[in-house]
Protein backbone atom coordinates (compact mmCIF):
# COMPACT_ATOMS: atom_id res chain seq x y z
CA UNK A 1 0.00 0.00 0.00
CA UNK A 2 1.23 3.49 -1.02
CA UNK A 3 1.49 6.38 1.76
CA UNK A 4 0.09 9.53 0.34
CA UNK A 5 1.03 12.65 2.37
CA UNK A 6 -0.90 15.52 2.05
CA UNK A 7 0.94 17.74 4.79
CA UNK A 8 3.93 17.46 6.82
CA UNK A 9 4.25 18.84 10.57
CA UNK A 10 6.24 21.43 11.39
CA UNK A 11 5.44 20.56 14.91
CA UNK A 12 8.77 21.65 17.46
CA UNK A 13 10.58 23.16 14.54
CA UNK A 14 11.62 27.33 14.64
CA UNK A 15 12.02 29.45 11.74
CA UNK A 16 15.60 28.64 12.15
CA UNK A 17 15.06 24.97 11.19
CA UNK A 18 13.79 26.19 7.72
CA UNK A 19 16.26 28.59 6.87
CA UNK A 20 19.13 25.30 7.86
CA UNK A 21 16.63 23.48 5.13
CA UNK A 22 16.69 25.89 2.55
CA UNK A 23 20.92 26.20 2.99
CA UNK A 24 21.15 23.00 2.28
CA UNK A 25 19.07 22.82 -0.71
CA UNK A 26 20.60 25.91 -2.46
CA UNK A 27 24.46 24.49 -1.38
CA UNK A 28 23.83 21.88 -3.77
CA UNK A 29 24.20 25.36 -6.27
CA UNK A 30 27.94 26.58 -4.89
CA UNK A 31 29.25 22.99 -4.68
CA UNK A 32 27.95 21.82 -8.15
CA UNK A 33 27.45 18.47 -7.32
CA UNK A 34 24.17 15.83 -8.27
CA UNK A 35 23.88 12.45 -9.18
CA UNK A 36 21.52 9.79 -11.11
CA UNK A 37 20.53 11.29 -14.73
CA UNK A 38 21.79 14.96 -14.80
CA UNK A 39 18.29 16.19 -16.20
CA UNK A 40 15.89 14.52 -13.99
CA UNK A 41 18.32 15.53 -11.36
CA UNK A 42 18.00 19.43 -12.40
CA UNK A 43 14.04 19.14 -13.06
CA UNK A 44 13.90 18.02 -8.61
CA UNK A 45 16.78 21.01 -8.02
CA UNK A 46 14.38 22.95 -9.63
CA UNK A 47 11.47 21.78 -7.76
CA UNK A 48 13.58 22.33 -4.20
CA UNK A 49 14.68 25.32 -5.12
CA UNK A 50 10.96 26.68 -5.18
CA UNK A 51 10.42 25.08 -1.69
CA UNK A 52 13.70 26.89 -0.51
CA UNK A 53 11.96 29.99 -1.73
CA UNK A 54 9.01 29.55 0.08
CA UNK A 55 10.68 28.52 3.61
CA UNK A 56 12.84 31.42 3.29
CA UNK A 57 9.33 33.71 2.76
CA UNK A 58 7.89 32.06 5.58
CA UNK A 59 10.78 32.05 7.93
CA UNK A 60 11.23 35.76 6.88
CA UNK A 61 7.49 36.43 7.79
CA UNK A 62 7.45 38.60 11.47
CA UNK A 63 4.22 37.06 11.08
CA UNK A 64 4.51 33.88 11.19
CA UNK A 65 4.03 31.39 14.10
CA UNK A 66 5.41 27.73 14.13
CA UNK A 67 3.54 24.72 16.29
CA UNK A 68 5.35 24.33 19.65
Amino acid sequence: MANVIESISLKGFRKAHLRQLSSYIRARDREEWYYGPLDQFEKRHADLLELADRLDKIADDPDTRLPK
